[in-house]
């Protein structure tokens, strides 16, 4: 296969220490001189098209790969792949959900009226939970968070079947 895991790993380093600029020409030459151009072409190729460098090859009417050195650096996704904690993109990625208090109560009173309790108890939690501050909302909410983590396992084999019963 002309993909190579760590063939392209040496290219994005070699850009990445390159960047903001191109790759040298030495970088290149080493580069060059592991593999032939068709291994060099689709790994560029492919870096491409994933957004981890610049376009720096271009593939003739004849099959054969044409090499702009001047295309040979890391785009910031380049770089944020190589780097240990996922760069800026993992920062800058990061999703915060707030939910209201009112929606966390309709949540947990859907819960409660889903549930096999009694008539009589299902109305008496109901009636427990519309008394209930935001504060004390959240905090139960967060200990029935904890609860339902320590039964983690059992959700994730849950989860399976339920994908292998209604995904076939």
């Amino acid at each position: 296969m002309k993909l190579d895991r760590e063939f392209q790993k040496r290219i994005l380093e070699a850009c990445s220490e390159a960047y903001p600029g191109f790759i040298s020409e030495e970088s290149w030459n080493e580069l060059t001189d592991q593999v032939d151009d068709q291994t060099l072409g689709a790994n560029l190729v492919y870096l491409y098209q994933h957004g981890l460098m610049e376009k720096a090859v271009d593939m003739g009417v004849d099959g054969h790969y044409s090499f702009n050195l001047g295309g040979m650096r890391c785009t910031q996704n380049g770089m944020d792949f190589l780097a240990d904690d996922g760069g800026l993109g993992a920062i800058l990625g990061v999703v915060t959900i707030k939910i209201h208090g009112d929606t966390l109560r309709e949540i947990l009173e859907r819960k409660i009226l889903e549930s096999d309790t009694p008539p009589a108890e299902k109305s008496r939690l109901v009636q427990g939970l519309k008394g209930l501050s935001v504060e004390a909302t959240k905090h139960l909410t967060l200990k029935l968070l904890d609860k339902g983590l320590e039964h983690l396992p059992g959700a994730v084999a849950l989860i399976g079947t339920y994908l292998q019963q209604n995904f076939r």
